[in-house]
């Protein structure tokens, strides 16, 4: 990564300020990740709605998210009322995506030192569980949009966490961070992109890579760099001996 990262204890010397250690052997760690580019090596969600789609129509939707000028609602309801996905290719589409692989390896490490995880995301329900499934991964608590495909391929999209959001994201990751970590525990969270950014002040600890580190730099927020979950867990592991 080019640029200067900021390291996250940076963060840890605030909070030892006002009492409190986020690191050491002796810390619980409650984990959060997002899923579209950080467990999926891919944005699935991207790629359904330019396949399946109107790429044009996606795009233009984005960038009206990013400016704020549409909330993540709006975003997945108009596109989803144009785009048509049987289940039967929804299951194709799903165990064709790739995820990072390490991701499975780091799940076990989470349970060997039992540490809870959790997948949010603003994506949808319907590819997280398949793609997951495909790769024989299970026991993960997901918290995303839900999506329903009927049998023409017809999409129903509906928001179960959007009563607890802060209004422009569809499922706003820093409300569930925030509602389940406890106050004994360091949450950490692992994101790529714009979707994180609410994650970001709920967080003690921030892995950070792509579009989400790089609005770190320009906004000298503390964060942690990683290629893949083998970096997030080389770094766990270097903390649990410090």
């Amino acid at each position: 990564m080019s640029g200067q990262w900021i390291s996250i204890h940076s963060r840890g010397k605030d909070e030892k300020a006002k009492g409190g250690d986020i690191l050491g052997p002796s810390i619980q760690y409650r984990i959060f990740c997002d899923f579209d580019g950080t467990i999926a090596l891919n944005d699935v969600g991207d790629q359904l709605f330019i396949r399946f789609g109107d790429e044009a129509h996606w795009w233009q939707l984005v960038q009206q998210w990013r400016d704020k000028k549409i909330d993540g609602r709006q975003l997945w309801q108009q596109q989803s009322e144009i785009t048509r996905i049987t289940p039967h290719q929804m299951d194709e589409f799903a165990a064709s995506q790739p995820i990072d692989p390490t991701f499975l390896e780091f799940v076990n490490f989470c349970r060997r030192h039992h540490y809870p995880i959790y997948i949010l995301s603003d994506g949808m329900d319907a590819y997280i569980t398949r793609i997951l499934a495909a790769h024989n991964i299970n026991g993960i608590e997901v918290r995303a949009n839900h999506l329903h495909i009927d049998d023409s391929g017809r999409l129903t999209v509906s928001f179960p966490y959007y009563e607890q959001s802060c209004g422009q994201c569809a499922n706003c990751k820093g409300s569930h961070i925030r509602r389940e970590r406890q106050s004994h525990e360091t949450a950490i969270y692992i994101g790529d992109g714009y979707s994180d950014l609410c994650a970001i002040d709920a967080t003690d600890i921030l892995f950070a890579k792509d579009k989400l580190a790089r609005h770190c730099l320009r906004h000298h927020i503390p964060f942690e760099p990683y290629n893949s979950f083998n970096d997030v867990q080389h770094r766990l592991e270097h903390w649990l001996t410090a």
